[in-house]
């Protein structure tokens, strides 16, 4: 069996035509996205993790692995903070059920498009609250290619090529009010 670690795969997708921000614009997005998801009480935190995962949230912290493309990282931030808001948000929560006890397989595939979908939706408002309001198309067709990604990885058991997921021109996502959190432990997720 062939390992391939988080930062080689990421590798492979940051050299697609998604995205490919300049660097000085990259910096301006993290340090904003940053303090706008630590002002949300969430702790972000570098650290090494196991292939083939980017980034981990647990309900308090967002981990990134320090190996992925930076653009990446600022992708997988934003997503890893939709995704823990609803973890974290008592209103929303009634929504997890299906995703977590669903065993119709296309039943499921719906489930997860719209779990996925909804985490963007609460990642473009954080993008705005922090006051980056010009890169809607960029963060639409990072949402499309990731879906794309796991959609075919659901579909095939197997981690796709990034190069084959690529979207780009894709429909604007819509920014969600963002539901009062309230932070706990939840079991350990990833992104990949």
């Amino acid at each position: 069996m062939i390992q391939i670690a988080g930062h080689e795969l990421v590798g492979h997708r940051a050299a697609g035509r998604v995205g490919q921000l300049p660097a000085d614009e990259l910096v301006v997005l993290w340090t904003r996205i940053t303090t706008t998801i630590v002002k949300h009480g969430f702790v972000i935190e570098y650290r090494d993790l196991e292939p083939p995962r980017t980034g981990i949230f647990d309900g308090l912290r967002i981990v990134i692995d320090p190996d992925v493309g930076f653009e990446m990282q600022c992708f997988v931030l934003l997503h890893l903070f939709g995704h823990s808001v609803q973890w974290v948000a008592p209103s929303i929560e009634h929504k997890l059920d299906a995703l977590q006890h669903t065993a119709d397989k296309a039943r499921f595939m719906q489930v997860l498009h719209d779990y996925e979908y909804e985490a963007a939706h609460y990642a473009l408002t954080l993008l705005h609250e922090a006051g980056v309001t010009q890169l809607d198309q960029w963060f639409a067709d990072f949402v499309a290619t990731d879906w794309r990604y796991v959609e075919r990885y659901y579909q095939t058991d197997q981690i796709p090529p990034w190069h084959e997921c690529l979207q780009c021109g894709c429909p604007p996502v819509a920014a969600w009010p963002i539901p009062p959190l309230v932070h706990r432990q939840v079991e350990v997720r990833f992104a990949f």
